[in-house]
C-alpha cells in the first residue's frame, strides 16, 4: 500500500466493505476514484446532520434561543465529529485521545463563534427561520473545519 495515497488508509476498510455490498456496488467506481473525498463527505454529513438536528430540536422543539441552541448543538456534534474523524478518516497521531479532543474542540471554536454570531443576527434579531440559516452556514463551516482539522489537529508532532 502506498503510504502517501490518501485513498489507501487502513481505517477506510469498513467503507470498502460497505461499497462492495450488492445494492451499493453500483457506485464503487465513483467511490474508488476519490475515496478519501467521499469518506470525508459521508462523515461530515453525519456530523452536519447531527448539528442541524440538535440545533433545530433545541430551538424549535424546546424553545431555546437560537444562539444558545446552536452552542448546545455544537458541543454534542463536535464530540460526534471528533470521534468519527479520529477513527475513520485522519491518520493516527502520537497524541492522546484527550489531547486531540481538546485541540479539535479548541480549533472549532472559531467556526462556532462565527456561526453563533450569524444565528444571533439572523435568527434571534431578524427572525429568519433557524433551518434556513443553518442550511446556509453548513458549507462554510464544513470547509473551514476540514482545513482546521487537517492543519492543526490531526498531524503528528514529528512532522
Amino acid at each position: 500500500m502506498e503510504e502517501n495515497n490518501p485513498n489507501n488508509k487502513p481505517q477506510f476498510a469498513i467503507f470498502d466493505k460497505i461499497v462492495s455490498l450488492p445494492v451499493i456496488r453500483i457506485v464503487k467506481p465513483l467511490y474508488e476514484w476519490k475515496k478519501a473525498f467521499w469518506i470525508y463527505c459521508f462523515l461530515g454529513f453525519i456530523s452536519t446532520v447531527s448539528n442541524y438536528v440538535f440545533a433545530v430540536v433545541f430551538a424549535d422543539g424546546l424553545g431555546i434561543a437560537g444562539s444558545i441552541a446552536n452552542v448546545a448543538a455544537w458541543i454534542l456534534s463536535t464530540f460526534i465529529s471528533f470521534v468519527l474523524f479520529r477513527y475513520f478518516y485522519f491518520d493516527r497521531t502520537d497524541n492522546s485521545f484527550f489531547n486531540e479532543l481538546i485541540k479539535f474542540a479548541s480549533a472549532r471554536i472559531f467556526t462556532l463563534l462565527f456561526e453563533t454570531l450569524m444565528i444571533f443576527i439572523f435568527v434571534d434579531h431578524m427572525h429568519i427561520d433557524m433551518k434556513i440559516i443553518k442550511a446556509i452556514l453548513i458549507p462554510v463551516t464544513a470547509i473551514l473545519n476540514y482545513f482546521i482539522s487537517k492543519l492543526f489537529v490531526f498531524k503528528n508532532k514529528a512532522k
